[in-house]
Formats: structure tokens, C-alpha cells, sequence
């Protein structure tokens, strides 16, 4: 079998042992083309080879790819065989975040070769690229539905069908007429999950709770968050400057516009999804991906728009999850000050102190102090174990059998009463102990 010849989008390598130059020759025909597909265990003429192709050997080749190929690209490889039953792979990928790179270095095809990227070029690949990454990358599934994501556009009055001019006008298909990394994210089939936990303490030591949200439209999920946080902001009389005042646990705006900013200008290409961690006295929402390259320290505080995933805000603005105003920013600043915002290790973290200690905190801190109270020795668990089923003994039987003085045994069975453990009824010469 032959497969023609190399060119601009097709490199031929005979074995696996020149995979980098492999990956190399993708990262020239990405840079020149926007896609490009190497075959490996094909000669230089075309002619299929054949090579051995291990249990492990697709994935080893996925992740040289996301370890080397910077920014990361979504490939196809596929392990394919001739009609002469000589096995071959095909690494194929489609992109336009030019420029791509491969070990820290830039190459772009000519012809049928890899030459290395001069400077002057680079500036000028640096200038055409496309930032929205999400809607050139291709989905690794290509069988979606769009059900949840036409639901929610319905709720804003958009009447939504899944039909193929819906996902053509909503940008669902990237340039090779396949569907995108964001149509994945809005599509009934997304897998990513995205977690919400609550942690009993102030630290991430004790999970007190968790939710899931997967297998399901990231714009379903947007809205399941938003309900389940909206439903548990209790609100109570505090005393602010010596005047009662109704209270909220946290500010709900600031929270929405917290997460949704989070999920819409999530660095989804790294497939990180953001999360909401809730402590004893606060709130977390973390995502992905840090500022963008032009929006400067003060420009984002002081509400200036620079989508990271433009199609996909456009999509959260039909919505109505966002607005174009760029007020969210701004809105946390106002409730929460600067300092609500981090930016470490290329997450943002927003945090939202509550106002005063959950019911649900309070509640366990005060079983905690019971416990610790109730904590017994072993001669209290001794003493109240035989009591359990010899009710109606007197107290010189129960220091006989538990080996115990019977002043010892006065002394615990007062304890015991006084935690209300048991209590005592009967007669004073025919008692009878009752075990709580």
C-alpha cells in the first residue's frame, strides 16, 4: 500500500524510534498549514511498512505530545493496518494558536521539510494567531448532542433546536468541519467533572461533602451550581456597628459572577475544570489558566473584558450568565475587597469570607464538644457495658465482675448519670439501670 507522497500536511516516518523528529515535522505543518498528519511505519516513498505496536505505544505518543507541543494541540492517532496486514499509525491535528512549538523550539514545512523558525517570523506568527484555542482544537469525540445546551438557551427566549445550522452558527465546528473542543464543553457528552466539596475545618484535612457534575452540558452545570450555593445562603441577624441586621452567609452576586467567570474564561485546553471548595469560614472558586497575556493587574480589577474563550462567552451571554459590561470584577472588589483575589501557579482563586459561622459548622463543633465530654476510660466503658445487660444489678455485683473497688464504681456510675449516659430507676434496695 502506498500513501503518496510528503508534502505540506504529510510527513513519513519508518519507525517509532524517530518520534520526536515525528512530532517535530507536526508542529512545521501546524505552523505553515494549521494541519498536518505524520504516519509511522510508512518508507519515504509512501510505502506502508508496517511496525509492532505495543499495549502502551498510542498513549506513550499522547503524552510526549502534551509534555512537548507547546500550546497544547488535540490529536487523532489511530492505529491502522493495510490490506497486507502491515500495522501503522497516523498522528493527526488541526490548529491555528500559531505559533506551535515542539521541545522549546519553532519549526514551519516548507515543501516537504522542517526548517526552524527565524525571528522575524515568529513576530509575525506571534501576531496572526488564534488566542481561542477551544474552537480549532477537535474533539476527541466527534458523536454529540446538544440537548442541554439548547435547553438553556430556550430559557432565555433564543429558540434552540439541535439541528446542523444551530451548531454551525454557535461555532461548533472548527475550520476542518469537525467539532471543537468548546462544542464538547456545551455538549451532552462532556465527561469533565467538575467538583464541589465542603471540608469540615478550615483546610482541606476533612471532607465533610462532595458533589459531582459530569456527563452533561457545561452550561447545565453552570446553572446546577449557581442553584445549589443560591439555596444554602442562609441568611440571620448579625450586629454590624451595634445595629441587628439581616444578613446573607455570602454575597450571591458576587459569587455567580465569581463562577461563571471562572468556567468562561477557564483555560480549557489544559482539560482543568474550575471548582468551588467551601470551608468552616469561607468560600473558594478556583480556575485555570491565570490572566490573559494583555490584560495588565489593574485593568482586570477595574473591570476590563479580555475573554480567554470568546465564542464560548458569546454563548454564556445568550444565556444570560454574562454581560458584555464587565461589571463582575468590580462587583467582588466592591463587596470583598482586592484581597479576594490570588494568582498562583497560573490558578486565580477567589475567596469569599462568610459573614458570620454556618449553622451547619456550629452544629458539628457543638457534637465535637460532646463527644470529646462523653469520651470514656476504659474502666467508664468497663462499668457501662455491664450495665447494658445486667440492668438490675446493684453496684457491689457490678465491682465483682468488673474487677473494680466498689468505691471506684460509685465514682463512675456519678460520672455516667451526670453525662446522661444512664439514669437509674427502680427501688433504692432493687435498682434498675437504664443505658442510654
Amino acid at each position: 500500500m502506498n500513501l503518496g507522497k510528503e508534502n505540506e500536511t504529510q510527513e513519513f516516518k519508518e519507525s517509532l524510534s524517530q518520534l520526536d523528529k515525528g512530532l517535530k515535522s507536526l508542529v512545521a505543518m501546524l505552523n505553515r498549514s494549521g494541519t498536518g498528519t505524520v504516519y509511522f511505519g510508512v518508507k519515504d516513498n509512501g510505502d506502508v511498512k508496517g511496525l509492532v505496536i505495543g499495549k502502551n505505544t498510542l498513549m506513550d505518543i499522547r503524552q510526549k505530545i502534551a509534555d512537548l507541543i507547546e500550546p497544547k494541540i488535540v490529536c487523532e492517532i489511530k492505529d491502522l493496518i493495510d490490506e497486507e496486514n502491515n500495522q501503522y499509525i497516523s498522528v493527526s491535528a488541526t490548529g491555528s494558536d500559531t505559533p506551535y512549538s515542539y521541545d522549546g523550539r519553532y519549526y514551519v514545512r516548507s515543501v516537504s521539510s522542517d526548517e526552524r523558525v527565524t525571528n522575524k517570523l515568529l513576530r509575525k506568527m506571534l501576531a496572526s494567531g488564534d488566542a481561542d484555542l477551544i474552537t480549532q482544537a477537535t474533539s476527541e469525540i466527534q458523536e454529540l448532542t446538544f440537548s442541554g445546551m439548547c435547553k438553556e438557551l430556550n430559557q432565555s427566549g433564543m429558540h434552540a433546536s439541535d439541528t446542523p445550522q444551530f451548531r454551525k452558527n454557535y461555532g461548533l465546528y472548527n475550520d476542518a468541519g469537525k467539532f471543537n473542543m468548546m462544542a464538547y464543553l456545551l455538549s451532552d457528552q462532556n465527561a469533565l467533572i467538575i467538583k464541589t466539596m465542603r471540608f469540615a475545618g478550615t483546610d482541606k484535612t476533612v471532607v465533610d461533602e462532595r458533589a459531582s457534575y459530569q456527563n452533561q452540558s457545561l452550561l447545565v452545570t453552570v446553572r446546577q451550581v449557581l442553584d445549589y450555593f443560591e439555596l444554602r445562603n442562609a441568611s440571620k441577624k448579625v450586629s454590624i456597628k451595634g445595629t441587628r441586621k439581616e444578613t446573607a452567609l455570602f454575597d450571591y452576586s458576587s459569587f455567580r459572577e465569581a463562577w461563571i467567570n471562572a468556567c468562561v474564561h477557564n483555560d480549557w485546553s489544559e482539560t482543568l475544570p474550575p471548582s468551588v471548595y467551601v470551608y468552616d469560614d469561607r468560600i473558594e472558586i478556583v480556575s485555570y489558566g491565570g490572566l490573559p497575556y494583555e490584560l495588565s493587574m489593574e485593568g482586570f480589577y477595574t473591570g476590563r473584558s479580555v475573554p480567554v474563550n470568546e465564542k464560548l462567552f458569546r454563548i454564556f451571554i445568550a444565556c444570560d450568565f454574562s454581560e458584555q459590561s464587565g461589571h463582575g470584577i468590580p462587583e467582588i472588589v466592591k463587596n470583598y475587597g482586592r484581597d479576594a483575589f490570588s494568582f498562583d501557579d497560573g490558578m486565580i482563586i477567589v475567596t469569599l469570607p462568610f459573614s458570620f459561622e454556618p449553622d451547619i459548622v456550629s452544629i458539628r463543633k457543638e457534637k465535637e464538644k460532646k463527644r470529646e465530654t462523653l469520651r470514656l476510660t476504659d474502666n467508664q466503658s468497663k462499668v457501662l457495658k455491664h450495665l447494658m445487660s445486667h440492668r438490675y444489678d446493684h453496684l457491689q455485683d457490678v465491682a465483682v465482675a468488673c474487677d473494680l473497688s466498689l468505691g471506684g464504681v460509685k465514682k463512675i456510675v456519678a460520672k455516667l448519670q451526670e453525662t446522661e449516659l444512664i439514669t437509674r430507676g427502680g427501688t433504692k434496695k432493687n435498682p434498675e439501670w437504664i443505658v442510654k
